[in-house]
């Protein structure tokens, strides 16, 4: 039984106790390791943005509003506004997020169709167990339902209503997601014009689920396109680069590496880190290599035409996005990958047709296991490395200055804070409801990216703005900064300095603390 047939045939029986029993055992392992990553995980401003905003926002439509300036559909904050509701702590949402990497775990690790080796080091690689588990955002559950789809797909004409469903919530995760959406229902609408609207065999029956799926395909892509729409006063990658050179192609096609190889060094700064960048070899072949991969995805996929268009719409998509808007970071370039996990998982259902090189295809897909558990080592080593600097090193300091704050019993006084996206980390794990941001000028929690906030701040202006807070409520009030004061303003405004944090993966929010005295 070649390849492909056996790997088939796993899939068509996922009953199996053995497989069910292994499902379970690579998920209990991977909540164990998962959890201990997340205990040594300090969550930064990314994170506790979302927590804050579903916090603070007293209604679905408030949410709605206060999310315009954020380039992200709502999905993931109307699943934490019950949570908030709960706990206004924050450690709330690591907790939900871990419970939905572990599902994407398990589903994965019982029916992708991939051996055992893969799916142990797919569920402990880089992207599984540390960037969509431990760091806590709205990316996690985009792989969770494009993990569903891949479920649902092999009966998708008996389930296409639910496939329907799956993708409006993943089109409402994120930009990228929306993106791998849209690449998905372009395939299947292709897919099923082509090979089945005309047949009056098995799908006639299911003929108007089919089209109410799509249906509702199509209102999931539009009502994102519409939230996603930004403000005209919004303050954050406002522009777009429509000027085409090859240099910036060549870097944005150099991106996959940071998606398929993830191998981050074992450093303070391991984030979005490469360790084969080190590698002067490895800098002179890295373009080749991308091209030579997206070639290869291209052959293999070849024959199965769904699988084909699904993967190039969706990865040119991405890369196009990366290209014009927002070259994004490692969270962002992960949907490469998945794209490409995606397609290899539904790759064995869909309809086959023989195209010129359909031998040459046949050739790639028999390289197909070798190449991809090369990958997955490599995800592995990254997804341990990333654990293990977790624990070594301090992700963020928000959650140390909030500590020490409320040890102190300081966590009443009025506070001042720049800069405010760094600082919003510490009023998320303070539980506390407001602090006032000298950027915009307005007291606040979450960040709000309009262009009022986009004005210089000085550091002198914002002791002014501690002194008439001081005076406004009779008290004194600390200043956090993720920055140092001079030592001209703190004798000029007899500031008293308290304690410094510093040194951490995200380097600007490590945090100073000044108290102004009650004058």
């Amino acid at each position: 039984m070649n390849e492909s047939n056996s790997q088939k045939t796993t899939l068509q029986n996922p009953q199996s106790t053995q497989d069910l029993y292994y499902a379970i055992g690579v998920t209990i392992l991977f909540l164990v390791v998962g959890g201990y990553g997340a205990i040594h995980h300090e969550m930064w401003r990314d994170e506790v943005q979302a927590w804050l905003l579903a916090r603070d926002s007293a209604s679905i439509l408030e949410l709605f509003a206060n999310m315009k300036y954020e380039g992200h559909p709502a999905l993931w904050h109307l699943c934490l506004m019950p949570l908030t509701r709960l706990n206004a702590s924050p450690i709330l949402m690591q907790v939900f997020h871990l419970l939905i990497a572990a599902t994407t775990v398990f589903l994965f690790t019982r029916y992708a169709p991939f051996n055992k080796v893969q799916k142990f080091l797919f569920s402990f690689g880089y992207f599984a167990l540390y960037e969509y588990a431990i760091v806590a955002r709205n990316y996690a559950i985009g792989v969770l339902l494009i993990v569903i789809f891949c479920v649902l797909y092999r009966e998708r004409y008996k389930r296409f209503v639910w496939i329907g469903i799956v993708l409006i919530l993943l089109s409402h995760t994120s930009v990228h997601a929306l993106i791998v959406a849209i690449a998905i229902g372009f395939g299947l609408l292709c897919e099923y014009l082509y090979f089945y609207c005309c047949r009056e065999e098995a799908l006639t029956e299911n003929r108007q689920h089919i089209w109410i799926g799509f249906v509702l395909i199509g209102l999931g892509i539009i009502t994102a396109v519409l939230q996603l729409n930004p403000p005209s006063d919004t303050g954050f990658a406002v522009g777009w680069n429509f000027n085409f050179t090859l240099q910036r192609m060549n870097n944005i096609i150099r991106i996959l590496t940071n998606a398929f190889l993830p191998f981050t060094k074992p450093t303070m700064g391991f984030w979005g880190s490469s360790r084969l960048n080190d590698f002067e070899f490895f800098r002179l072949i890295r373009l080749t290599l991308c091209y030579l991969l997206v070639f290869w995805c291209v052959l293999r996929f070849w024959k199965r035409p769904t699988a084909l268009l699904i993967y190039l719409t969706a990865t040119v998509g991405l890369l196009a996005f990366f290209y014009v808007k927002y070259g994004g970071s490692i969270r962002h370039h992960g949907f490469l990958f998945f794209t490409f996990i995606m397609t290899s998982w539904i790759y064995y259902d869909c309809p086959e047709i023989k195209l010129p090189l359909y031998r040459v295809s046949e050739l790639a897909q028999r390289t197909f296991s070798f190449v991809f558990t090369c990958i997955l080592i490599f995800h592995y080593l990254g997804g341990i490395t990333a654990i293990s600097m977790e624990k070594r090193h301090i992700f963020s300091n928000g959650k140390r200055t909030a500590e020490y704050i409320r040890t102190e019993g300081m966590q009443d006084l009025p506070m001042v804070g720049d800069t405010d996206f760094a600082v919003s980390t510490v009023v998320g794990y303070l539980e506390k409801e407001k602090v006032y941001y000298p950027k915009g000028c307005r007291f606040g929690s979450f960040v709000r990216w309009d262009n009022l906030r986009t004005h210089g701040v000085f550091n002198e202006g914002i002791i002014i703005d501690a002194k008439t807070l001081s005076k406004r409520y009779s008290q004194d009030t600390l200043i956090i900064m993720n920055r140092n004061f001079g030592e001209g303003l703190i004798e000029k405004y007899q500031l008293t300095q308290l304690e410094f944090f510093t040194g951490s993966t995200i380097g600007d929010e490590g945090f100073r603390l000044y108290l102004l005295k009650m004058q």
